[in-house]
């Protein structure tokens, strides 16, 4: 099975959207937005897209098998010099594709372009309680968690907590 990491373009970005509602759709599917709430249009899309790749620290990446998008990993940087330092992380990866190995591929990339970025010291994320596969990927590329928002998101019926979770570079 072959799989292509690369940076995402604005001409994906209708494959993206499509990809991001099949993901959002799925039952259980550990995200804060739901498709009905997820509106970006193709040109939104598109133009985020553009913005990320003229960014110092961010970082947009897709994984490909035989052409279609099947994982996302987004850093997305601070823009106020105070906080520029700071990236955002957020990944998702198609039901079908979980624990096969290209989440930490993508984890290892993005932390690797966060370290060679010359400007990124911190990525930090949020993730749900419930999503310990995720939590345990996360860990073994050396987060750390910061702490606990409770009732922090209200899905599927019921309030859900998320850790606060970052790894500090060098």
């Amino acid at each position: 099975m072959i799989i292509s990491v690369r940076e995402a373009r604005p001409d994906d970005a209708v494959e993206l959207l499509s990809y991001l509602h099949r993901v959002l759709a799925e039952p259980g599917i550990n995200l804060i937005n739901t498709p009905e709430e997820f509106k970006l249009s193709v040109e939104e899309e598109a133009r985020f897209l553009a913005d990320m790749a003229g960014a110092v620290n961010s970082l947009y990446l897709v994984a490909e098998h035989e052409g279609v998008i099947i994982r996302q990993v987004i850093l997305l940087g601070g823009k106020r010099r105070s906080i520029r330092h700071a990236t955002t992380l957020g990944i998702t990866i198609a039901k079908e594709w979980r624990g096969q190995g290209v989440g930490r591929r993508l984890m290892d990339e993005a932390i690797a372009y966060a370290r060679s970025s010359g400007v990124i010291k911190r990525i930090e994320l949020q993730v749900f309680v419930r999503n310990q596969p995720a939590i345990h990927l996360y860990e073994q590329c050396g987060f750390e968690t910061e702490g606990v928002l409770r009732r922090a998101v209200y899905r599927d019926d019921e309030y859900l907590d998320e850790y606060v979770m970052a790894l500090l570079l060098d």
